[in-house]
């Protein structure tokens, strides 16, 4: 009887754990992009919280992008090695823990060092769980799985803003950190009670270690980024060191490539590009990051910045909003199927992100709430058209040990296109900003009639309301510096969305010209 009750529980055990499965590995690649939606939605209230300029939270998102390169290229080493397992749920918990450091920070750098700690730990999560739902089912269990998988994606994405937004609200832009710093200890523990001990090599079939190439890669692409956040502040070709830093980056990139190309055992294994679907859906998915990126990030600073919307509406209208692609993604399901050619899908969903970006940027500043959400919704159904059918061209043609390691270099993809376009759209609204306040105080002047005569009415109405005529001078001249500094805000994001127009369009017509896609 005793052997029947044990063996009961390690039947229920093992049930549990078969039907909780999917849902770890989801839930772990959720957070991710819950983390990554919070913190580019809520960048202005961060850097606020820490006293600095979103330009100085490029730093953040490079080290981010960085450090989860470095993490991706590991992956594979560390998991032949210590299981999937462990893996996982180390992962996890580091990345609490860089969190809990995220929400202690006093400044931009002790931010940047926290976000990379997080980086090395979470960046690599989309393609280790995408991997393990390509080895540890099988092809009958693999859709369901796989449905449940994007589904959590969708539904953290959306929601990032919608429990950000409350979070903001309610308590302070430390609560952004310490949210996910629970919910990833959670998630620690149960991927360690539920995910099979699978993955753990022995040592005759495990990668080799690759120290110094893994060094000089590190090297490489941290000298890289620096050039790409630095060189903004002085002509390129006026400054020797960022030329060479540039030629010795690309000079080691280069080496390093080789080097793996040609050892029986590496790190990373290249050769699927020498797939033609698979180059051209890296060239897609780059185009798609970078754009989903921006638009993203521009948005929610148009809600914020722009129409003033507080932070706890501005979070459940982008929220909300978001839940629609949720529905795209179960129609897309039960009916991709029926469009023989993906570039049906790829090519109008580059034309939809166009259509949004150009929505946006012909609102009026005074624009309702009606009028946002057409754009806002539209915005949610890309990862349908451009995402999903890009990965049916991508991926379709490898065995199981190629997907790996191909689905690792899209990884790679991603992360150094939303450093990218993190980076040029923070540097491009920066510098519009700039350009408009400069134009617009140049027409606010005393030898303009026009707003000599605004400026007087307005000194005339405080002196009404009992101020006495220097006070009342000081307080026009307040109100007129905040009202150059938001048009000129406004005026940078319409241009950010003139950009995405230029780079959508771009998009559409190389995804339109490509023969490889099918």
């Amino acid at each position: 009887m005793k052997f029947s009750a044990a063996r009961a529980r390690a039947l229920t055990l093992r049930h549990l754990r078969k039907d909780f499965f999917p849902w770890a590995i989801a839930l772990a690649v959720g957070i991710d992009y819950f983390d990554n939606t919070l913190f580019g939605t809520f960048t202005s209230y961060i850097a606020g919280g820490i006293n600095a300029s979103p330009d100085e939270l490029v730093w953040s998102s490079t080290a981010y992008a960085t450090a989860s390169v470095l993490g991706i290229v590991q992956q594979q080493w560390l998991a032949e090695r210590l299981g999937y397992r462990r893996y996982l749920s180390i992962c996890l918990l580091m990345f609490a823990l860089g969190s809990l450091a995220a929400s202690l920070s006093e400044s931009s750098l002790e931010l940047a060092l926290a976000r990379g700690f997080q980086g090395y730990f979470i960046g690599p999560m989309l393609g280790t769980c995408r991997i393990m739902l390509q080895m540890c089912f099988t092809p009958q269990q693999r859709p369901v799985a796989t449905r449940i998988f994007l589904l959590n994606i969708l539904v953290a994405s959306a929601s990032a803003p919608l429990i950000g937004g409350y979070l903001v609200a309610y308590f302070d832009w430390r609560a952004l950190f310490i949210f996910p710093t629970i919910v990833g200890a959670i998630l620690a523990a149960f991927a360690f009670l539920i995910v099979p001990h699978v993955g753990k090599l022995r040592p005759e079939l495990r990668s080799a270690t690759h120290l110094w190439p893994y060094l000089i890669f590190a090297c490489a692409l941290g000298g890289l980024q620096i050039v790409a956040q630095q060189v903004r502040f002085e002509i390129f070709s006026s400054s020797p060191m960022f030329t060479l830093l540039t030629v010795a980056g690309l000079a080691a990139l280069v080496w390093v490539a080789r080097q793996q190309w040609r050892h029986p055992r590496p790190l990373l294994r290249l050769h699927a590009l020498r797939e033609g679907p698979y180059r051209t859906g890296m060239l897609l998915y780059s185009c798609y990051y970078m754009l989903t990126n921006a638009i993203g990030y521009l948005v929610a600073r148009m809600i914020q910045g722009g129409y003033g919307y507080p932070v706890e509406n501005a979070g459940r209208l982008m929220g909300l909003t978001s839940f629609g692609s949720v529905v795209m993604a179960l129609l897309y399901f039960r009916y991709a199927k029926l469009v023989p050619s993906k570039k049906l899908l790829i090519v109008p969903g580059f034309v939809m992100a166009a259509a949004v970006c150009l929505w946006m940027s012909l609102l009026p500043p005074d624009a309702s709430t009606g009028w946002l959400l057409p754009p806002l919704i539209v915005r949610g159904f890309l990862l349908m058209f451009i995402a999903l059918p890009t990965a049916s061209v991508a991926f379709q043609i490898f065995s199981n040990d190629e997907f790996n390691h191909g689905y690792r270099f899209k990884n790679i993809v991603k992360q150094l296109s939303y450093s990218l376009s993190t980076a040029v759209v923070i540097i491009l609204e920066q510098h519009r900003i700039a350009v408009h306040q400069t134009t617009l105080t140049e027409f606010a002047n005393p030898s303009n009639p026009v707003f000599n005569t605004t400026a007087q009415t307005m000194v005339r109405t405080f002196e009404g309301r009992g101020y006495d005529p220097a006070t009342a001078g000081h307080l026009v001249l307040e109100w007129l510096n905040g009202v150059i500094a938001h048009q000129a805000t406004f005026l940078s994001l319409l241009d950010g969305f003139d950009v995405m127009i230029v780079l959508a369009i771009i998009a559409g017509l190389l995804a339109m010209l490509q023969r490889q896609i099918r």
